[in-house]
């Protein structure tokens, strides 16, 4: 049987023909000739595992384009971002370097309660009172009369001094006598005003019941024949009555008793002190050792089997000033130049102070018209202005206004301004959005 032949088998297929001059030609490139110019870069070509051939793009140049635009979104957001920060923290910070001094202080001084003279800084009380009281032994009881005492000031309506002999009767609203433990002679009236002088009263008759409050008014009954004169005089106590008893009082042994008045006042002298920066006004400046304390011994009660309860009162005063009134008073007196402008003192504490008479720290100084005391140290004066009216006064100007604005601003040496965002030129126009920072002192020099 013949064999039949089949022309596959006789002549290769064209595409394997093809893939093998496509290899051949792979493994030997042609050369290129000498002085020819480089032909342009050709897709990379790779052969697959079934003999195909892909071409793969070169694309260097995309990336690149792709990093320039990135780039500048980068920089777009960058600047936006500082854009939106410049206008979310718009305003403007003023920093001012105010006028200062610091003068050696060493001297004495006076102040009073009334001052008659526009040169005389005043001062005012505070008062503070509190009580307590402790447990003794006590070994029987005693009977006990006592008179009250307290101070008044006697006021005359009228021209002319009125003398008022010791004894002289004065009468509360309630009809209780007290009397006079010394003579007095009354000023009249000066200016408008009344003539006044401060003079020490005694209860007509002992008992707890002439222990009077604080504010009450009294008159002179024997001056009733002349009404005239009975209307223009009349007292009043600014401080209550006390020390007035009738009774028993317990039999105490005197050491046992010292010693627990004294345990006592200090415990009360501390609850005191350590209110008076809570209660003393806004506004006003004290000196610590300026406070000045006196304690009263109230009646003793019976607690129990040979037992008493005995009970002190503390009262302290001290004497307050003005913040402004003595910063100037101060300036007056030591600051070379000085012309009676606003001033502050920035810290007391750096000024120590002492009385006169050691004996003041231990009386009842709302009795004293006037105080001496010692002030001695280096405070720092500083030259006062209104922070919202220079506010005010730069809102919508030009930043280049600012040293103008300044010239009627004598307490600020120099200020130095900064405006948000950095481009603008003007001053804000809410004054939430200007800040005044004050700088005293340490750079200024």
């Amino acid at each position: 049987m013949d064999k039949k032949w089949n022309l596959q088998d006789i002549k290769p297929a064209r595409g394997a023909s093809a893939s093998r001059d496509i290899e051949m030609n792979q493994s030997q490139p042609p050369r290129k000739p000498r002085g020819s110019t480089p032909a342009p870069e050709r897709p990379e070509q790779t052969q697959r595992t079934d003999g195909t051939i892909s071409l793969a793009i070169n694309n260097g140049t995309q990336k690149k384009r792709r990093g320039v635009l990135v780039a500048a979104v980068t920089l777009v957001l960058i600047f936006g971002s500082i854009l939106a920060a410049s206008y979310l923290l718009r305003g403007a910070d003023i920093t001012v370097y105010p006028r200062w001094r610091e003068p050696n202080v060493n001297a004495v001084f006076t102040t009073y309660q009334s001052p008659t003279a526009t040169d005389q800084l005043a001062h005012e009380i505070m008062t503070l009172e509190a009580e307590g009281e402790r447990q003794v032994s006590a070994t029987g009881q005693q009977p006990v009369t006592e008179q009250a005492t307290g101070l008044v000031t006697i006021f005359k309506s009228t021209p002319g001094v009125q003398r008022l002999i010791t004894n002289t009767r004065f009468e509360d609203s309630s009809g209780r006598i007290f009397r006079l433990v010394d003579p007095v002679v009354v000023p009249g009236s000066v200016a408008g005003g009344p003539g006044s002088i401060q003079a020490t009263v005694f209860a007509a008759e002992p008992g707890e019941e002439y222990n009077l409050s604080a504010g009450n008014r009294l008159t002179v009954p024997g001056l009733e024949s002349d009404p005239e004169l009975f209307n223009a005089i009349y007292a009043e106590n600014s401080q209550p009555f006390t020390g007035g008893f009738d009774g028993q009082r317990f039999i105490i042994d005197e050491g046992e008793l010292a010693t627990a008045k004294q345990a006592l006042q200090m415990q009360l002298r501390d609850t005191l002190l350590a209110r008076l920066p809570t209660e003393q006004p806004a506004g006003f400046v004290s000196f610590p050792d300026s406070v000045a304390f006196v304690y009263e011994s109230l009646p003793a009660v019976e607690y129990g089997d040979n037992l008493a309860t005995i009970k002190e009162k503390a009262i302290l005063q001290v004497p307050l000033y003005r913040a402004e009134d003595i910063a100037a008073f101060l300036a007056t007196a030591t600051v070379p130049g000085y012309e009676d402008e606003p001033v502050r003192v920035d810290d007391y504490s750096v000024l120590s102070f002492a009385y006169q008479d050691a004996t003041t720290a231990s009386s009842n100084i709302a009795n004293l018209e006037s105080i001496s005391f010692t002030l001695a140290g280096r405070p720092l004066v500083v030259w006062t202005y209104d922070a919202g009216r220079l506010s005010t006064d730069l809102l919508g100007t030009n930043r280049t206004a600012l040293n103008q604005v300044l010239q009627a601003y004598p307490a600020i040496e120099r200020a130095r301004a900064e405006i948000r965002p950095f481009w603008k030129r003007t001053f804000p126009l809410n004054m939430s959005e200007i800040e005044i920072i004050e700088i005293v002192k340490e750079e200024s020099e």
